[in-house]
């Protein structure tokens, strides 16, 4: 009976270990996982802040365009050849 409970205890010990060392190494893989998850989230901002800015950036010379074309449709306007433009120079 006595060489029965010396198996168990040294089994539970075993046991005890492995685990241990498995809850420490799925505590690390999870850790480097939300190290790489907050990286991807940083890394997502700021993509999205490039993103609004070339969005905002298209709309300026979207605008300028209609502007251009407004000018040219409705008030007769056109842009001057090269031949026309006059330097100043000082």
């Amino acid at each position: 009976m006595s060489n029965l409970k010396i198996y168990i205890i040294g089994l539970l010990i075993v046991t005890n270990i492995v685990l241990s060392f498995a809850i420490v190494w799925t505590e690390h893989l999870t850790r480097t996982q939300y190290r790489i998850l907050q990286s991807l989230s940083n890394q997502k901002y700021n993509l999205k802040t490039e993103w609004r800015k070339a969005r905002v950036e298209k709309g300026k010379y979207d605008s300028l365009s209609k502007i251009e074309k407004d000018a040219q449709n409705f008030l007769n306007m056109t842009a001057p050849k090269k031949r026309e433009l006059i330097y100043i120079y000082e």
